[in-house]
């Protein structure tokens, strides 16, 4: 009997130390007190309206980030699984929430993506790594729910730049000549051409990103983020 209660009483423990463990794994702003990264904030959404930004419970842009703005890079504490709340300008209402995991000293970007009830937090680590031999470093972030789901993209001679890019998801840089550059979209299931777009004033030694998205009416547009 006696042996029997003391591994009861070993086992209520072990529940206890595993409860304990997964409650604090799932710990929401888990802030570390010492460390800090950098992060850029972008509203990709066309039909949001002005919208401030709130990460952990700090206002981080107060309001006034319009369709296509991005702010500078706003230095912030790091953590895992901190609160992200795009909110609708001058109001206390959440368009969009999600969660940032970071570590320190990297530098991340945080977009709100989507339309109405497709709202969304997405957020991609960058490389400031600055290009050189007059190149311009590029990546392209598919956020557009209106275009497939997987696309391909090619540049203007037709040749493969990114293939299967999902949605929500970002590509590797790439590098390209500064002044316009063009690119074409295609579905890669339907292989169907949906858009072709000119990016103007791309300058050497900076670092941009690309993303499409949608505007208001559905259409698809290709606007840029500089990182530099």
């Amino acid at each position: 009997m006696k042996t029997t209660s003391i591994y009861s009483k070993l086992f209520a423990g072990l529940a206890l130390l595993i409860t304990a463990g997964s409650f604090s794994s799932c710990k929401k702003n888990n802030i570390d007190p010492s460390g800090q990264f950098h992060l850029k904030v972008v509203n990709a959404s066309a039909t949001a309206g002005p919208q401030s930004f709130t990460l952990a419970g700090t206002v981080l842009v107060s309001g006034g980030l319009n369709f296509t703005d991005a702010s500078a890079y706003i230095t912030s504490p790091s953590g895992t699984r901190l609160v992200a709340e795009f909110k609708n300008d001058g109001t206390n209402n959440v368009y969009a929430s999600g969660e940032i995991w970071t570590a320190n000293t990297i530098d991340q970007t945080v977009y709100l993506a989507g339309n109405g009830s497709k709202a969304r937090v997405k957020v991609y680590t960058d490389d400031l790594g600055v290009p050189n031999n007059g190149k311009v470093k590029i990546k392209f972030i598919h956020l557009s729910d209106d275009a497939p789901s997987v696309i391909t993209i090619k540049n203007s001679s037709g040749d493969d730049l990114v293939t299967t890019l999902a949605r929500d998801i970002s590509s590797d840089y790439k590098y390209v000549d500064p002044g316009t550059f063009s690119v074409q979209f295609y579905g890669s299931a339907s292989r169907n051409n949906i858009g072709n777009f000119n990016v103007t004033d791309l300058q050497a030694g900076k670092i941009y990103t690309l993303y499409l998205t949608d505007s208001a009416n559905g259409s698809l547009l290709l606007n840029k983020v500089l990182h530099n």
